[in-house]
């Protein structure tokens, strides 16, 4: 699987996206600095702020999850199943939203998994970025028949970059879900589509893509983002229904490298867009 860092971002992103590349994070920008790894059964699975490792060790210890401090990071040992890790997340999350260190709980949740796809246990979507567990997500880039780009303006009441411009539609895999039926919902919620409405619809090359980062506002977003691109048939329109876009807009693609570059878009949304426009048919 792919790592998107900056350098394979300049291999792989035309010139015209130079600004977008040159803002980008990876995990070898300044402010990682800021975070250490958090092992499982000797696995680097998450990445804590240092300013709250404290926090995050006692109610981890708490929990039953009890931590150790190494050369490595913060080592933890757990041998007794999904099930059980599951609950001992849970116990922790719960006590992190209390200290106000949880912000945007969903109240849903998703896969926690090793780097070999291994489910470790579920946890609430929220306490990924808190503790930088590795999430899913798909992103769809979307098109009309002419060729101009279909994007949604992010609502304002949404926790993260409200306002800001985001792919046609997107969306976490929740733990029960799989990748195709997260696209359909998320293509049905966030713009009233479904499979009738695309001439064609596939995965955007290299499809998946793992991005790991810190956040600018806090947290670590470590996430699998698996891209789709595809095309409306003509007259067909994207209508909100879960109230997360507050409108849409059909932009050229010389609007969408400008946005891009301006950093109108959200990180991910601007990537696969990027992506979405490399490789157009």
């Amino acid at each position: 699987m792919i790592n998107a860092s900056k350098a394979w971002l300049q291999n792989a992103l035309p010139v015209q996206f130079q600004p977008f590349i040159n803002r980008w994070r990876d995990n070898t920008s300044a402010p990682a600095h800021q975070f250490t790894p958090w092992l499982l059964n000797g696995e680097h699975l998450g990445h804590w702020d240092k300013q709250h490792q404290q926090t995050l060790e006692n109610v981890f210890n708490a929990a039953g999850l009890t931590c150790t401090g190494t050369h490595h990071g913060i080592e933890c040992t757990h041998t007794t199943g999904p099930r059980v890790l599951s609950a001992k997340l849970a116990t922790a999350g719960n006590m992190l939203q209390a200290l106000g260190l949880v912000p945007g709980w969903r109240h849903e949740e998703q896969l926690v998994m090793n780097s070999q796809g291994e489910v470790l246990a579920t946890a609430e979507r929220a306490l990924f970025k808190t503790l930088g567990f590795r999430s899913r997500a798909v992103h769809v880039h979307v098109k009309n028949h002419k060729g101009c780009v279909w994007t949604g303006v992010r609502s304002m009441s949404k926790h993260e970059n409200p306002g800001m411009l985001d792919n046609l539609a997107a969306g976490g895999i929740a733990s029960a879900e799989s990748v195709d039926s997260t696209l359909w919902r998320e293509l049905d919620e966030e713009a009233g589509l479904n499979s009738d409405d695309f001439a064609w619809i596939e995965p955007l090359p290299p499809h998946e893509l793992v991005l790991s980062r810190p956040l600018l506002y806090g947290g670590w977003h470590h996430e699998t983002v698996i891209l789709f691109h595809g095309q409306l048939k003509p007259g067909r329109r994207p209508k909100n229904r879960d109230g997360e876009v507050g409108a849409f807009q059909l932009m050229t693609p010389n609007a969408c490298v400008e946005a891009i570059n301006a950093w109108q878009f959200t990180p991910d949304a601007a990537l696969c867009c990027a992506l979405g426009l490399a490789t157009a048919k």
